[in-house]
Parts: C-alpha cells; sequence; structure tokens
C-alpha cells in the first residue's frame, strides 16, 4: 500500500467525521483529528519539497482545523471538507478512492486495529513520511499527474 493512498483514505475519513458530526463534542473531536493530519501532511510536503497541495490549501485547512469550530462559519467548515476531498483526489492520481479507502482499512483491521482508524492512519503516515513524500510529483517532474495528463490545480 502506498503512502499517498493512506494520505487519501484519512483525508476523506477526516472530511466524514467532520460532515457526520452530529454534536458539539464530535465536531471538535473532527476538527482536531483533521488538524493534526494537516499537521503531519504539511511537514511531508515542506521537508520533501513537494508542491500539491498548494500552501494556501494547506495553511487555510491547517488554521481552520485548528480553531476546533470556534469564530469560524459554516462555509468554511465546507470549504475544509472541499480541500480534504480534492486533495484525496490528487493523491489518488484517478484510481477509485472508495477502492482505495477499502484497501486502507483492511490493513488497519489486519494490523489488530486498536485505537481507532484515525490514530493509526497518522501513525502509518508519519512512519512512512520519514523515508519519501505522500504527493505524486507534479507534471513538471513527472509522476502519476503527468502520467495521466491531469492538469490539477488548487486555488
Amino acid at each position: 500500500m502506498k503512502l499517498a493512498e493512506i494520505c487519501a483514505a484519512a483525508l476523506i475519513e477526516a472530511a466524514e467525521c467532520i460532515e457526520a458530526a452530529r454534536d458539539v463534542g464530535a465536531f471538535v473531536d473532527a476538527l482536531d483529528g483533521n488538524h493534526r493530519l494537516w499537521l503531519i501532511l504539511r511537514d511531508i510536503e515542506a521537508r520533501d519539497d513537494w508542491i500539491a497541495p498548494s500552501i494556501q490549501d494547506t495553511e487555510f485547512a491547517t488554521m481552520n482545523s485548528a480553531a476546533l469550530g470556534m469564530g469560524i462559519s459554516d462555509a468554511v467548515v465546507g470549504a475544509v471538507v472541499v480541500i480534504n476531498r480534492q486533495i484525496a483526489g490528487q493523491l489518488a492520481c484517478g484510481a477509485d478512492l472508495d477502492g482505495i479507502r477499502a484497501r486502507v482499512r483492511l490493513a488497519y483491521r489486519e494490523s489488530g486495529g486498536g485505537s481507532g482508524f484515525a490514530p493509526w492512519a497518522l501513525a502509518q503516515i508519519y512512519t512512512r513520511s520519514r523515508r519519501r513524500s505522500a504527493f505524486p510529483r507534479t507534471e513538471q517532474r513527472g509522476g502519476c499527474q503527468a502520467e495521466a495528463g491531469a492538469n490539477l490545480q488548487l486555488s
């Protein structure tokens, strides 16, 4: 399983947790989990000089997840969810996200589960990112985006 696949699955799971939150506690927990994920993703990007996602999207998602719902509008929360889904799509390089999520969840279950999917995924991302980047190369550098002829731009 590729690091990018784990990242994509974690981003989708985080987006769905935010959307599914029905009370303040669940909402704060979902935003906190998303914030932790983006901190690791931001570190991978900065450390390995990969340029997807954009710095603007990374900072927007990180800062607004850190707010834990205080002082941010529904539109901003919605934008964080959209960014998660867009970046997950980029990392999937056109592959089926549902299939990727199923494989990542299976790996989680086969590892014994334990403390929950999100902490497991964060640990996997952190450990694997110590060796290489999660993000595919851009068109200028090759990689899945260039191979697929994709021209993905995030604002």
